[in-house]
Order: C-alpha cells, then sequence, then structure tokens
C-alpha cells in the first residue's frame, strides 16, 4: 500500500523513525511508486518514454539505499547505535528550481552520548505530496 505524505514535518518523523530500524525494505515507502510518477509527469504535461519513468523510480529508490547503507557503515565503523539517537531539532529549507518545482533540504540534528549528529537529505514535493529524493548524509559536527 502506498502512503502518501501531504504534511513535510510528518513525512520527516516517519523516515527518521524508519531510519532508526535499519530496514532498507521500508525505504520503498518514501520513494514514489511507478504509477504516481507516471501520473506526475502526466499532470505537469512532460512527455516521456516508460522506459524514463521506471529509469527514474529505480535510481532514486537505488540512490537512496547506497547512502543508507553508507551511514549504516559509517555508523559501525565509528561504533555509533543509531538506535539511540536522539533527535533534537528538524530545520527546511525549502526551495524551487527553475521549472518551479518544490523541493526542501531537510537537516535533523541529533545527539548520542553528548555527541551531535546531523542526518540530511532532500526532500521533493510531487503533485502536493512530499517524498524523500536523495543525498542522503549522517555527519558528526
Amino acid at each position: 500500500m502506498e502512503v502518501l505524505y501531504d504534511s513535510l514535518p510528518i513525512m520527516c518523523d516517519s523516515f527518521y523513525v524508519m531510519l532508526l530500524r535499519e530496514d532498507l525494505t521500508e525505504m520503498k515507502k518514501f520513494v514514489p511508486r511507478m504509477k504516481y510518477l507516471k501520473s506526475t509527469f502526466d499532470t505537469m504535461a512532460i512527455e516521456y518514454r516508460e522506459e524514463q519513468v521506471v529509469y527514474r523510480q529505480q535510481m532514486l529508490l537505488r540512490n537512496l539505499q547506497k547512502d543508507y547503507k553508507k551511514i549504516l557503515k559509517y555508523s559501525e565503523k565509528s561504533r555509533l547505535n543509531i538506535k539511540r539517537l536522539e533527535k533534537e531539532k528538524t530545520i527546511y529549507d525549502y526551495g524551487r528550481d527553475e521549472q518551479e518545482n518544490k523541493y526542501c533540504y531537510v537537516t535533523v540534528l541529533c545527539t548520542k552520548n553528548g555527541k551531535e549528529y546531523e542526518l540530511k537529505y532532500l526532500a521533493i514535493l510531487l503533485n502536493g505530496h512530499w517524498f524523500v529524493g536523495d543525498e542522503l548524509k549522517l555527519v558528526k559536527l
């Protein structure tokens, strides 16, 4: 079942909870499905080929999973249990591109044993619903 988020803070909270579970399969919930991408292209009157939509959707998911694996590897290497990260504050930096598409750079400030971390990613708005785009990173401050 597809979950659509019309509120960015709700989507961000759900995404954060999913990240703490360390489950790659749940990533799919935060990437637009094929049917949704097709309807978005139709609504925006964008000409597309079927394989372009398939490629776009698969690349979004693969890149997000790849970035998440890097976070898991980083946490293992630095002995950081990400399940125990405490969320302090979320910062939203909204923007628009040349085609008037809305996006937001999301930064979640977290702490663990007095150390500060930033979880960063790009959220995109498609047809009034928010999805996780890419650029997923966890960095120690």
